[in-house]
């Protein structure tokens, strides 16, 4: 039998879910029954890069087109566009699968017109959520018109559409990205023990520090960091010891890192930068942090369920399809440090309530969020439109 051919097409392999998921799913699509190529852009960021593992990933074809970058330039996309419509006519793909809005673009326009016959788009999030802050087109209402009208596009290409969680669908239909029909939601996935891959440096933590917080993400305005460290002044009026971790980098580091000095809490942050391995620090950690103003879905939260922590994290977007309030971890309103300070106070006095919602949390991740569950259900629906 003659293997599918699949094409995952991305701008840029920084460390981030749309692209760990991305290439989670390069790497673990059964080889004996298809044929993988993964299409992205060279480009990387301050975020980190996710060269090294793509790299490392065996039976798969990688392809990158130079022009394929995530600004918008009017000449670089055209040729972007040509070259892997031009691809797709020479390799003939299947199933062509366009991870991000403006790889999902090209890509789904670039399978239309080299007729692939079945084209699958993950937005991983949308540019029109009030709180996404995309720099690009946030503040800028007439670029904002025109990207929704090529999402609109972009969806009218697709065969089928993924959404990370049932908020971002349901807000998308509402819009009008999307016919609802197309739209499946497939949750993100981790895999359990897999080991740590790769050195990571040892973190070295003051003794004597409680309680002891993580945050990770990249360092951007809808990550809510500010907030955090506003949350941070009020938590040290109770424990003059508190920590938190701050793992990632981004545009923001040194605008924080001052807001840090400003407010006088310098000797409760450490900014740790960029890791390849999260959830190194994250087992040092009491409980781990999440204050986006938007999140799709959080696949750090999957992490400190993983090492059996619990979690605080904003009510926001696809948080609550991963986190049960009171019972895996607590949800609190964005933007607001007060409640966030409450919640971290409140888990810090109860440590059993701490240590179930870890173990609970545990549970949750087996029975939902599991890499093989997500395979499975990738590679249904690939089977399944690939045979209609």
């Amino acid at each position: 039998m003659r293997k599918i051919k699949v094409v995952q097409v991305i701008t840029r392999l920084i460390q981030g879910g749309a692209q760990k998921i991305c290439l989670d799913i390069a790497q673990h699509l059964p080889k004996d029954k298809y044929e993988v190529y993964l299409v992205s852009g060279p480009e990387t960021g301050v975020e980190g890069s996710l060269w090294e593992r793509a790299e490392r990933i065996k039976d798969i074809k990688i392809k990158v087109l130079t022009e394929l970058v995530r600004e918008i330039l009017p000449v670089k996309d055209l040729i972007a566009l040509l070259k892997l419509t031009a691809f797709f006519y020479k390799t003939r793909p299947d199933i062509v699968h366009c991870h991000t809005s403006k790889a999902g673009f090209i890509g789904c326009l670039a399978g239309w017109l080299s007729s692939v016959p079945v084209i699958i788009y993950s937005p991983h999030g949308h540019l029109f959520a009030s709180a996404a802050q995309i720099p690009s087109v946030s503040g800028k209402p007439l670029r904002l018109k025109l990207f929704y009208y090529l999402s609109r596009l972009t969806c009218l290409f697709a065969t089928k559409i993924i959404a990370q969680n049932n908020a971002d669908k349901e807000e998308q239909v509402k819009i009008r990205l999307g016919d609802r029909r197309k739209y499946e939601v497939v949750y993100n996935a981790i895999e359990l023990n897999r080991g740590e891959t790769s050195e990571e440096r040892e973190v070295v933590i003051p003794e004597n520090r409680h309680p002891l917080l993580a945050v990770v993400g990249r360092l951007s305005t809808e990550k809510g960091h500010r907030y955090l460290l506003s949350t941070i002044k009020l938590v040290a009026r109770v424990y003059p010891q508190v920590l938190l971790l701050v793992i990632g980098d981004g545009i923001l580091r040194n605008e924080l890192e001052g807001f840090t000095e400003q407010i006088g809490i310098r000797d409760n942050v450490m900014f740790l930068g960029l890791s390849k391995e999260p959830s190194i620090i994250i087992k040092k950690a009491d409980t781990l942090i999440l204050p986006s103003l938007y999140e799709s879905f959080g696949i750090v939260l999957l992490e400190a369920m993983a090492e059996k922590k619990p979690v605080i994290a904003t009510n926001v977007n696809g948080i609550p399809d991963v986190v049960e309030n009171g019972r895996t971890g607590i949800l609190v309103p964005p933007a607001d440090p007060q409640a966030l300070s409450d919640a971290i106070i409140k888990l810090t006095n109860n440590k059993e309530m701490a240590k179930q919602m870890g173990l609970s949390g545990y549970e949750r991740l087996k029975q939902h969020f599991l890499l093989d569950r997500m395979m499975n259900k990738l590679d249904c629906l690939y089977t399944c439109l690939y045979t209609t």
